[in-house]
């Protein structure tokens, strides 16, 4: 009883900040709903296609990037009636113009599905995740070699899925967007096309993360890293052109640590943290690795807030690679180097 009363005075003396917060159980439901398994299954269908280059075929059911987006949509179709209707599944298409990447014009398509917000005063505020479902071999032209792009990136694909489809039984204040984009491997393309139309709009985007090559904790000396996760979240290098008065007065005042992109970085390592036992995200004051990007990048460059989501040491020989050996050593970004839990 002493100790009771004298660790609820403790509580009382210490300033909010010291508290521990309390827990979301609506939070603790949606993680119990996410499925290592049902993930697999998904990223086992997508490697099934053979390849999802962006310039691969779209006139067959079984192989090309066109079967991989039909199925997606039909996936995502199917959560949304389960859950009543209320996950509004489209297709966000526009045709591709030649670029350094696109010898031909060529019809690129992004998978959104939209869960509308129930507060009238926050239903317009949106969040956006994302992952991508194109997927390259050694040449980033080849549109018709092998390239099952497990990790790269159906890992975020179908994690963007399963956070859809469990998400969708929950009602929230602000509006979820989830996205499968195309063209990623190309340029960005699919990414870039969805956030400048949402620019044009005026569309009130108050986060977006991109989840890509999150399937493996293990590194190329075959360490593994488990439960870590990297979080690229820096706003200011890529928004210093920008036409954002905002973030102008960030950087003339020093204040980088201050744009809304680290804000959102934060709060994403401190919440995962406190729900997922044993989870570290390591935060990164970067906007990507070294010459590398995502799609988030597509945002930042309007102006919104966006991070990347990454495992926490990448195996390059799972990534852009033909499958093939290599002095005995296995190439190709197969679906048995992802870790579903």
């Amino acid at each position: 009883m002493k100790a009771s009363v004298a660790a609820a005075a403790l509580a009382l003396a210490l300033p909010a900040a010291a508290q521990a917060p309390a827990r979301n159980a609506q939070v603790d439901g949606i993680l119990l709903a996410i499925s290592a398994s049902s993930i697999e299954a998904r990223v086992r269908k997508l490697v099934s296609f053979h390849t999802r280059h962006t310039l691969s075929r779209t006139d067959s059911d079984s192989v090309g990037i066109g079967a991989a987006r039909r199925w997606i949509k039909a996936e995502l179709d199917q959560c949304s009636r389960a859950a009543g209707g209320r996950l509004r599944v489209e297709l966000d298409s526009f045709t591709q113009p030649p670029a350094r990447r696109v010898p031909q014009p060529v019809e690129i398509v992004n998978i959104v599905a939209t869960l509308t917000g129930t507060q009238p005063q926050a239903a317009n505020r949106i969040y956006v995740v994302s992952g991508h479902y194109d997927s390259v071999p050694t040449d980033v032209m080849d549109a018709q070699s092998a390239a099952p792009g497990a990790n790269d990136d159906a890992s975020g694909v179908a994690a963007v899925m399963e956070m859809a489809c469990a998400m969708a039984f929950q009602h929230y204040d602000a509006t979820l967007v989830f996205m499968a984009v195309a063209g990623e491997e190309q340029g960005l393309l699919g990414s870039a096309h969805w956030a400048e139309e949402a620019k044009k709009k005026g569309l009130n985007i108050a986060g977006m993360i991109s989840n890509d090559i999150i399937g493996s904790p293990t590194g190329a000396d075959g360490q593994r890293h488990d439960g870590e996760v990297r979080l690229f979240a820096n706003g200011l290098p890529a928004l210093i052109n920008s036409k954002s008065p905002e973030l102008e007065q960030i950087a003339r005042s020093g204040g980088e640590d201050d744009t809304p992109t680290h804000e959102l970085g934060r709060y994403l390592k401190d919440t995962a943290e406190r729900y997922v036992a044993g989870m570290s995200v390591r935060l990164i004051a970067r906007p990507d690795r070294f010459l590398r990007g995502s799609d988030h990048l597509s945002f930042l460059e309007r102006g919104y807030a966006a991070v990347r989501v990454v495992e926490p040491a990448e195996d390059y020989r799972h990534q852009h690679k033909n499958v093939t050996v290599v002095n005995g050593v296995q190439q190709g970004d197969l679906v048995q180097y992802v870790d579903f839990d």
